[in-house]
């Protein structure tokens, strides 16, 4: 997954680049936000991101200035300006920090849409690319950690993508094993089938979307990754022993 870092001054701005862009439908995550360039700086530094989207006027550090200093630490980081400042002094010192795109406020979201899509299709020519590292690093770990090493991955690739049309082939795919040896090692890791493990990270999530919202069952049932509502509330039962209506009610 490309890491994913939101700096700007203005809380709503980044509440709503976290949750209006699908992040996992481009291979994205978000780890983090600041609200000023020299906060953007420190979590840079120790967050490692692989994609930056920042304002330019903000307190204690301009956006330009972060991204000058950015540029040193790592000339590879992708950076999307977002920005409701127009000058055109801006737009040319952007261009010569080396921006990939430079995007006023208020944007299109199809404008954000492209240059995530252009930052992570730039990613993926790098020989350090997630898919890269994960490969190198299966080659790193001892024959006797490997086994453990793709069990956690296959976890991670499930905790990510599990609203998603998520099968064992896919899965299996991305980490470049067969289904019969994933399978196998899923079982002996972690007790349960590939299935299961799927069902019960829908269903914490499904858990916390009763508690936390007021969706509907069948629109909470869509949002976790199941297309059939009376299937999702038997698995929910069969793991929880509850309906959903059931536990929204009895947690209230």
């Amino acid at each position: 997954m490309y890491k994913v870092l939101i700096i700007d001054d203005e809380h709503f701005i980044r509440a709503g680049m976290k949750s209006i862009i699908p992040w996992q439908q481009y291979n994205c995550e978000i780890i983090g936000e600041a609200e000023n360039g020299m906060e953007g700086i420190d979590k840079i530094i120790q967050l490692k991101p692989d994609i930056i989207i920042s304002d330019i006027r903000m307190p204690k550090k301009s956006g330009l200035d972060m991204i000058a200093e950015v540029k040193s630490i790592n000339k590879d980081i992708q950076i999307i300006i977002l920005t409701g400042h127009r000058e055109f002094e801006y737009a040319q010192e952007a261009i010569r920090l080396g921006v990939l795109r430079f995007i006023l406020k208020p944007s299109k979201m199809n404008e954000i849409k492209e240059a995530v899509e252009e930052a992570v299709k730039n990613l993926e020519r790098m020989p350090c690319s997630p898919s890269h590292r994960a490969d190198q690093e299966a080659k790193e770990q001892p024959d006797k950690d490997k086994p453990q090493f793709i069990v956690n991955k296959a976890l991670d690739y499930i905790q990510h993508y599990y609203n998603t049309k998520l099968d064992l082939q896919t899965v299996a795919d991305a980490l470049y094993v067969s289904t019969w040896h994933l399978c196998k090692l899923l079982k002996k890791q972690t007790g349960d089938n590939f299935i299961d493990i799927v069902n019960k990270v829908r269903i914490e999530r499904a858990k916390a979307l009763l508690l936390e919202s007021n969706l509907k069952v069948y629109e909470i049932a869509e949002e976790v990754g199941y297309v059939d509502p009376t299937y999702f509330s038997k698995t929910f039962k069969k793991i929880t022993q509850v309906t959903p209506n059931e536990f929204r009610n009895k947690m209230y």
